[in-house]
């Protein structure tokens, strides 16, 4: 019963970030430290880095 009851509220955590994951990465991305942290780390990913400078410099 206790296994069964925790996949139930996994699955119910899953599926309200899903529902609701632009309005939670908006609401962390409007934060300027945390932007600032996931633009620091999207750029140590040498692809999206890559991507990145090439739209830029376009």
């Amino acid at each position: 019963m206790k296994f069964i009851y925790k996949w139930f509220i996994l699955s119910m955590l899953i599926t309200s970030i899903y529902k609701y994951r632009y309005k939670i990465a908006n609401s962390l991305l409007g934060n300027a430290y945390i932007r600032r942290y996931a633009v620091n780390l999207s750029m140590k990913i040498p692809y999206l880095r890559s991507i990145f400078i090439q739209s830029t410099f376009k």
